[in-house]
């Protein structure tokens, strides 16, 4: 069932998910009746300028760009990047691996929603430490 998510979610409490990368983690919720194996896990973020960080995704999902560029480099295709510029859509297929840098002055602003097991809590569980 669809639930309303109030504006207070994304726009107060943020949170620093790695440097110069803001998400709003009052947006994931985590109400599972029955017995699923899955669930839309959203996220709404802003990156900064300079921001760069490996992302390794468990579920596959969407991402739009609302606002500024930024590019991405996928893992299993080294040397393409890629910019995603305000109005752009991108799906991540499950087990995809980016490298993510924002170098616009402008930083990056948007949201998305990943559909994962349910086993992962987080955005931050997608963060790969190099």
């Amino acid at each position: 069932m669809p639930k309303h998510i109030p504006h207070q979610h994304y726009s107060e409490n943020p949170y620093e998910l790695v440097d110069k990368t803001i998400i709003h983690p009052d947006i994931e919720h985590h109400d599972h009746e029955g017995e699923v194996t899955h669930y839309l896990l959203p996220t709404v973020f802003s990156i900064a300028q300079g921001a760069q960080f490996v992302a390794k995704y468990p579920g596959q999902g969407v991402f739009y760009f609302s606002e500024g560029e930024l590019k991405h480099e996928d893992h299993d295709n080294p040397g393409s990047h890629i910019a995603m510029k305000a109005g752009s859509v991108l799906h991540v297929e499950e087990g995809s691996v980016f490298r993510w840098h924002c170098s616009s002055p402008e930083g990056a602003k948007g949201f998305g929603v990943f559909y994962v097991p349910i086993t992962v809590k987080s955005i931050d569980e997608f963060i790969v430490n190099e």
